[in-house]
């Protein structure tokens, strides 16, 4: 099993989730309010202000099988050309327990 974490622009979240929903299988979803940054340039006064963005953090927990498709759903639909669209990890699963 695979844990795929997206970190995403707020307003691709709906275009990502009727995408994920079309996959045969699809395990389900976590979706948190996110805040953060990566590489950005200090030339902004809004920057020095808050340099934090606000973002979606998605969680899934899948079958091996299933990472590419849940993957590329995930790129196409973020994918804005700009810079800050987000970014995908994907990590192994040692053990889950159902509550």
């Amino acid at each position: 099993m695979k844990l795929i974490t997206a970190i995403v622009r707020p307003f691709t979240l709906d275009k990502i989730v009727v995408a994920l929903e079309e996959i045969e299988g699809f395990p389900g979803i976590t979706v948190t309010e996110a805040e953060g940054f990566g590489q950005r340039l200090r030339t902004s006064s809004y920057d020095a202000l808050s340099p934090f963005k606000e973002k979606k953090r998605i969680e899934i927990a899948c079958n091996d099988e299933m990472v590419e498709q849940i993957v590329s759903a995930i790129r196409i639909h973020a994918h804005t050309g700009k810079k800050g669209d987000g970014i995908i990890f994907i990590l192994p699963i040692e053990n889950a327990v159902v509550i």
